[in-house]
């Protein structure tokens, strides 16, 4: 059964409780590595002048305490592989609809692979209500 690096339960701490409890489950028949979850203004800003994120500090979900977004992907990496991005995705929602019916998390999600504009395939964010 793969398992969370230090690292990646590091990054995964700083994010919502129902973006944590999610990745928990996932691990356990997916593996993953979490490369980002809550993001300083530094941080943030510099991904948005490098063209990673369309939004300048506080506006991204990253920036939020804890973060309401997630950054994955699958292990080990390849950043060609964007079919392996998807099925983490598909599992990723499938546990979240699941723990959402047993009443284990309330927030549901959507994935920046499936934006208009910037594909963000490692993205993963709370729906805002």
């Amino acid at each position: 059964m793969p398992v969370l690096s230090s690292v990646s339960q590091t990054r995964l701490a700083t994010c919502h409780p129902d973006i944590v409890a999610v990745c928990r489950e996932l691990i356990k028949q997916y593996d993953f590595s979490v490369l980002c979850g809550h993001r300083t203004r530094e941080e943030q800003n510099k991904a948005f002048s490098c063209g990673a994120s369309r939004l300048q500090y506080p506006q991204s979900s990253h920036n939020k305490t804890p973060s309401h977004a997630v950054d994955l992907a699958p292990y080990p990496i390849d950043w060609n592989n964007l079919a392996r991005f998807r099925e983490m995705w598909h599992r990723f929602d499938a546990l979240a609809q699941l723990m959402r019916g047993r009443e284990e998390i309330t927030s549901e999600f959507e994935w920046g692979g499936e934006w208009d504009t910037l594909k963000d395939f490692p993205h993963i964010e709370i729906k805002e209500k």
